[in-house]
């Protein structure tokens, strides 16, 4: 399955439009999963940028769903993966 995420975020004093499809693993539980996917994103593109503290604005599931609030919960608490 095919999942589409926006995610919008704010690194020193830039801000990024990132995110696109991702391939997901089966079984797939919907908004709760894309948080998660979209965690792993967002730790990625820190690594990326020398692990400077970043803020996250904002993360939309598939168009229209606000998933803001999950993935900012996952990036509080940290060290998450993703096993099926």
């Amino acid at each position: 399955m095919t999942i589409n995420i926006d995610i919008y975020l704010k690194l020193e004093d830039k801000y990024y439009q990132k995110g696109g499809q991702f391939s997901t693993l089966y079984p797939f539980n919907g908004a709760v999963d894309a948080a998660k996917y979209a965690y792993i994103y967002i730790k990625q593109f820190k690594r990326e940028h020398g692990n400077k503290e970043l803020e996250i604005n904002k993360v939309i599931y598939e168009g229209s769903i606000d998933i803001t609030a999950e993935v900012q919960k996952l990036y509080r608490n940290g060290n998450l993966y993703l096993v099926k």
